[in-house]
């Protein structure tokens, strides 16, 4: 083999180790901890009255499936007691999350509650439920309560915090959920494609007029049809591109902003749950770790200005690299 060709395999190894492997400050587990422990929490508390959607009794009981464990529950008279009991421990769950109360042990009920909850009743969920589930699996390989949580705050009274864990967390999960929200795009992309009110450009329009989605009463303006059939291949040709848009810096940038306005005005004109709340909240494992450690340290000194207090020294390349100041 050349020098020249050893040198190119070296470097392709070097850059596939950075990409995957690199330890990152763990501000975007904080927030991503957080974000979904409150979207997790309303998705829940929004599926009530209990009775409802949790009991066999209720509007939206599925019959008995799986691997009769249920059924079992259901012969013994005990469905309204496990589906309160199941409604309470992932709500309560949830709210540990974004709490960060016992981290590690809350995303991990968080995410088995939420695998578990589609066999109890699929028919309140959406596809929301499913970028649930993919992001929580990734953020349970990390200590997503390294800061901004109830057990940061209980290691720093106790004094252990350096014996806690390392200060930085591997990239790699954050990699996993930017790969699955394109794919989730991607994929979705593909099914519009195949519908022709998609490929005629009239699917916004027949959505926004549709009452069983819209959120205001109104009816959509002739004078709309154009932009709403812009906006239509505007969409299509988004997801179905995003995966590419993120290859470059610029391009990704245009490619999540086109996404927070898309999930923005699906929020404020349709009535699709918290779906595009939590596909923007997605949107932070794209952002770069550092970025968001820098970001994080300038609002700790401005917040520590107005109270009067100094900024410690070291905590900008703290929060930046995740390693004390020498």
């Amino acid at each position: 083999m050349s020098p020249a060709a050893s040198t190119a395999i070296s470097r392709v190894l070097r850059q596939w180790e950075t990409f995957w492997f690199r330890d990152v400050p763990p501000h975007s587990y904080a927030i991503l901890r957080i974000l979904f422990g409150v979207l997790g929490f309303i998705s829940v508390l929004g599926m009530t009255p209990v009775d409802q959607f949790w009991t066999p009794e209720g509007l939206f009981a599925m019959p008995p499936s799986g691997l009769g464990l249920k059924a079992q529950i259901l012969d013994r008279g005990l469905g309204g007691v496990v589906g309160w009991a199941f409604f309470l421990g992932l709500l309560l769950s949830f709210a540990a999350l974004a709490l960060g109360y016992l981290t590690g042990l809350a995303i991990l009920l968080c995410f088995v509650g939420s695998v578990f909850q589609p066999f109890w009743n699929r028919l309140p969920l959406s596809s929301a439920h499913h970028v649930v589930v993919v992001v929580l699996f990734c953020l349970v390989w990390v200590d997503c309560g390294r800061i901004w949580s109830i057990d940061a705050w209980r290691a720093r009274r106790t004094r252990i915090a350096p014996l806690v864990a390392p200060a930085t967390e591997p990239i790699w999960p954050l990699r996993l959920i930017c790969f699955q929200v394109a794919l989730i795009y991607f994929n979705s992309g593909l099914w519009k494609l195949n519908g022709q009110l998609w490929r005629d450009g009239s699917a916004v329009h027949y959505a926004s007029a549709l009452n069983v989605f819209h959120r205001f009463p109104l009816e959509v303006p002739a004078a709309s049809d154009w932009p709403m059939t812009i906006g239509t291949y505007v969409t299509l040709a988004w997801e179905i591109g995003f995966p590419l848009l993120l290859l470059h810096r610029w391009t990704r940038r245009l490619a999540l902003v086109i996404g927070v306005l898309l999930h923005a005005g699906m929020a404020a004109t349709l009535e699709l749950g918290p779906f595009s709340g939590i596909m923007i909240a997605s949107y932070v494992a794209f952002l770069q770790p550092e970025a968001m450690a820098r970001i994080s340290t300038g609002w700790s000194r401005r917040v520590g200005r107005w109270r009067g207090q100094a900024a410690p020294a070291g905590a900008a390349a703290t929060a930046a690299t995740g390693r004390p100041a020498p």
